[in-house]
C-alpha cells in the first residue's frame, strides 16, 4: 500500500500538537514541563533537516515521522503554555533572594519601570523617597539606575534570549507623592497592580504586552496619560480631581476606563475595529461624553484607537 507522505506528515504533526493540548487541559502535564518542551525547538529544526537528508534512504519514513512529531510537540507546548505563562512564568518554587533598594528625589523626577514575567505592585508614600523590593525565583535582579531626578528599573537587561530561564519576578515598588514629570511603566507577560493615591504626575505612560494591568489613579493628579495595550488587558480608573487629556491605543486587547462620580468624561474613538461599550451598552457614536461633562469641575478628554480590541467605559463590575 502506498502512503501519501504529505498527509502522513501533517497527520502526525497535528496528532502530536493536539495530544499535548489535551494532556495540558487534563492536567497531565504542568507548566514547567511544557516550558521544558519548548526548549526542544532546536531539535525540531534538526529533525526536519535530518528527514531531508534521509529522504532517498530506507530510513526516510522514520525521518519523516520524527520531523513531524517534534515540531508538533513544540507547537503544542507553545499553544498550551502561552495562556498560563503569565501566571507562574513556567517555573517551580517560590520567589527568593528578595533585595531592597531605595533612594530619594530632590525635585520633579522621571521614573521608568519595565517589569518582566511575574507581578508588579506599585503604591505611593508621602515624601520624596522611593523603595523597591525585588525578588525572583531564579535569583535574578533588575538593573537599577537612579539619580536625584531619575529612576530606571529594567527587568530585561540580564535576560536576553534566555527568557524561559529568567524566573518569576515579584516586585513591590513604592514611589513618592512629590511631583513626577513622568511615570512610565511597561508590563510584559505578567500582572501589574498600580495604585497612585496622592501622586502628582505630569505624564503617565502605560504599556501592556500580553499582560494584565490595573491602574487606580482616582486619588492622583495626572495631566496627561498615554497607553498602549498589545494582546493584553488594561483597567484604568481616572483621577477625580484633576483635568486630564489622553491618547489610548489597543491592539487585539481590552481596555476598561472608569470615571469617578462627578468627573466629566469625553471619549473620541478612532479606527475602532471592535466596539465601544458604555455602561454595558454598545456605543455607535465616534464621540461620546457623559451627562456630567458640561457641569463638571474637572474633565478627562481621551482619544481611543482600537484594532480588533474592546473598549469599555464604566463597565459593569468596575475596573478592579
Amino acid at each position: 500500500m502506498q502512503v501519501n507522505r504529505r498527509f502522513l506528515y501533517w497527520g502526525i504533526l497535528l496528532v502530536a500538537l493536539g495530544g499535548v493540548l489535551v494532556a495540558a487541559d487534563l492536567g497531565a502535564v504542568d507548566t514547567p514541563a511544557l516550558t521544558d518542551a519548548l526548549r526542544l525547538w532546536p531539535l525540531a529544526i534538526v529533525a526536519i533537516g535530518l528527514s531531508l537528508v534521509l529522504r532517498k534512504t530506507r530510513w526516510s519514513l522514520a525521518g519523516l515521522m520524527l520531523a513531524a512529531a517534534l515540531p508538533g510537540l513544540v507547537l503544542g507546548a507553545a499553544f498550551a503554555v502561552a495562556p498560563r505563562f503569565a501566571g507562574n512564568c513556567g517555573v517551580r518554587g517560590e520567589v527568593a533572594n528578595a533585595a531592597t533598594t531605595e533612594g530619594t528625589f530632590d525635585g520633579p523626577a522621571t521614573v521608568f519601570v519595565r517589569s518582566g514575567c511575574g507581578s508588579l505592585n506599585v503604591t505611593t508614600a508621602p515624601g520624596s523617597a522611593w523603595r523597591l523590593n525585588a525578588g525572583n525565583t531564579a535569583g535574578r535582579t533588575p538593573a537599577i539606575d537612579s539619580s536625584a531626578r531619575t529612576l530606571t528599573i529594567d527587568a530585561t537587561s540580564e535576560r536576553g534570549r534566555n527568557f524561559l530561564d529568567a524566573g518569576r519576578d515579584s516586585w513591590d515598588l513604592t514611589i513618592p507623592t512629590t511631583d513626577l514629570d513622568e511615570l512610565s511603566m511597561v508590563v510584559t507577560a505578567g500582572r501589574g497592580q498600580i495604585s497612585l493615591a496622592g501622586a502628582s504626575i505630569k505624564q503617565l505612560a502605560l504599556t501592556v504586552n500580553a499582560a494584565e494591568a490595573v491602574v487606580d489613579a482616582s486619588a492622583a493628579s495626572v495631566a496627561d496619560v498615554s497607553a498602549v495595550v498589545n494582546v493584553g488587558s488594561l483597567s484604568l480608573t481616572l483621577p477625580a480631581a484633576s483635568d486630564l487629556t489622553g491618547s489610548l491605543r489597543v491592539g487585539a486587547g481590552e481596555l476598561r476606563i472608569c470615571a469617578p462620580p462627578g468627573l466629566g468624561l469625553r471619549v473620541m474613538s478612532r479606527g475602532v475595529a471592535g466596539g465601544v461599550i458604555v455602561n454595558g451598552l454598545d456605543q455607535q457614536e465616534s464621540d461620546w461624553q457623559n451627562t456630567e461633562y458640561a457641569s463638571a469641575t474637572h474633565h478627562a478628554d481621551l482619544t481611543v484607537r482600537a484594532t480588533f480590541g474592546a473598549v469599555q467605559i464604566n463597565p459593569i463590575g468596575g475596573c478592579s
